[in-house]
């Protein structure tokens, strides 16, 4: 008798690595995008598309690419929220390399959405979600660094907020990979010179974002705010939500204080013509309609008076932002200082670059290898000389190249120097590339 450990022909389970027309594998592979040192591809796994986001074959290799990739994952992982992009995983996909899984966002950016044309309670409704969503990252730690409308996405089901690409995202807790960074029409002044990440780097961009968005009223003054100077603007987004709904509290106020004086107004004169029976002085009707006169005028001085110091508050809080005019201005002009910081440092980046070219060119010039290359081979008229050494005298130039970017090391951040870097060694392969296509190579 068989005992069910020996008897497997009733065993249940898939004996396939997949599905009729349900793949384990990525398939359907289609880039979407290329961006700086990513490229974004749209794949398909068990019948669902997933976005692939992969370092450009140029720099995979490189460690400073490969630790950018690892730690957008890790801060877009550990974001859990219905207003963010969902990262699924990291893996090896073939043709890709390493790449973060993540969800495929069926919408449009906010740009797009906007175009398209919306109403204004549509427009409230997703200046909401947006607030709550930065909100949830800044209780993490998380400063995004790059809020614009591009890397918003209004889903098609549903309209909900997707905040996406957490490229130049960062945190106090991780230690590496600290550089000034952003998008200069939605980047805070400071960003520009800063590489500690701060919250109210992102409120600035919000402010620009809510701008676009033409909210008006309340929206407009708290976008001011969002734009000041980073020790003058909301410190926090609770801050920010605070404001908005306080003003917008007032706001419903002072109209609803019109609104119930006219309503008031408006009884009293149809209670009155309701009642042509004519009375004399002392009549009871007499005295209860100069009670109910009497009372409506104190509720109509009361209401008055409640409007007047509303009034009051607006204007004074309206004198403090002509105050701040000023100071707005001085901030402009420390943003074109900064500019002219960042055009000095890429001036310096240049110039180190044609320095490194001109070294790269003279090493070349040395070898003579280009002057003699219509006698170091003749084919195709029945003989052939080979300079035998012609090979390592084609990389003198990337040799130098070497020791260039070697000499030059202090002098530059991680990021300036894969500047400098990919400029000289793309010089460099141009040069091998025509010495190889004229010499014929390989032998």
């Amino acid at each position: 008798m068989k005992t069910d450990s020996q008897d497997t022909s009733s065993a249940s389970g898939y004996l396939t690595d997949g599905f009729e027309g349900v793949s384990n594998r990525f398939t359907q592979l289609t880039t979407v995008a290329t961006r700086n040192h990513n490229t974004l591809t749209k794949g398909k796994r068990y019948g669902r598309w997933y976005l692939l986001k992969s370092l450009n074959a140029d720099v995979a290799g490189q460690s400073v690419y490969q630790e950018m990739l690892t730690k957008e994952f890790e801060l877009t992982m550990r974001a859990q929220h219905p207003g963010v992009v969902q990262a699924i995983g990291m893996e090896d996909v073939p043709t890709l390399g390493h790449c973060i899984v993540m969800e495929w966002v069926e919408g449009q950016n906010m740009s797009q959405w906007l175009d398209g044309g919306t109403t204004r309670d549509e427009r409230l409704r997703v200046v909401n979600q947006l607030l709550d969503t930065i909100a949830y990252l800044h209780t993490l730690g998380i400063a995004h660094r790059d809020l614009k409308p591009s890397n918003i996405m209004i889903t098609h089901n549903g309209k909900q907020v997707k905040v996406i690409d957490f490229g130049l995202a960062d945190t106090d807790t991780h230690a590496v990979l600290k550089q000034p960074a952003g998008t200069w029409q939605y980047m805070a002044p400071e960003q520009a010179s800063s590489t500690v990440p701060d919250v109210r780097n992102d409120i600035y961009s919000l402010g620009m974002i809510i701008q676009k968005m033409d909210m008006g009223g309340v929206y407009d003054r708290a976008c001011k705010r969002c734009l000041r100077p980073i020790n003058e603007r909301y410190q926090s987004v609770a801050d920010l939500q605070n404001d908005l709904q306080r003003m917008s509290t007032i706001q419903q106020w002072i109209k609803k204080g019109t609104i119930t004086s006219l309503f008031i107004a408006g009884l009293i004169s149809l209670w009155l013509l309701s009642k042509p029976i004519p009375v004399t002085d002392n009549s009871p009707l007499v005295d209860s309609l100069r009670h109910e006169v009497t009372a409506n005028k104190e509720r109509l001085k009361a209401n008055n008076n409640a409007q007047q110091q509303m009034v009051a508050a607006m204007q004074q809080r309206l004198a403090t932002l002509n105050d701040s005019l000023s100071i707005l201005v001085s901030s402009n002009q420390q943003f074109q200082q900064e500019k002219e910081s960042r055009n000095a440092r890429q001036r310096r980046i240049d110039a180190a670059i044609v320095e490194g070219i001109r070294r790269v060119d003279a090493a070349n010039a040395r070898t003579h290898l280009k002057e003699h290359l219509d006698t170091a081979t003749m084919k195709g008229k029945g003989w052939t000389t080979v300079w035998v050494d012609w090979h390592s005298l084609s990389l003198k130039g990337r040799n130098e190249a070497n020791r260039y970017m070697k000499s030059i090391q202090g002098q530059f951040d991680i990021k300036e120097m894969a500047e400098i870097d990919y400029a000289i060694k793309e010089h460099c392969d141009r040069y091998e590339a025509m010495i190889n296509g004229m010499m014929g190579a390989p032998f």
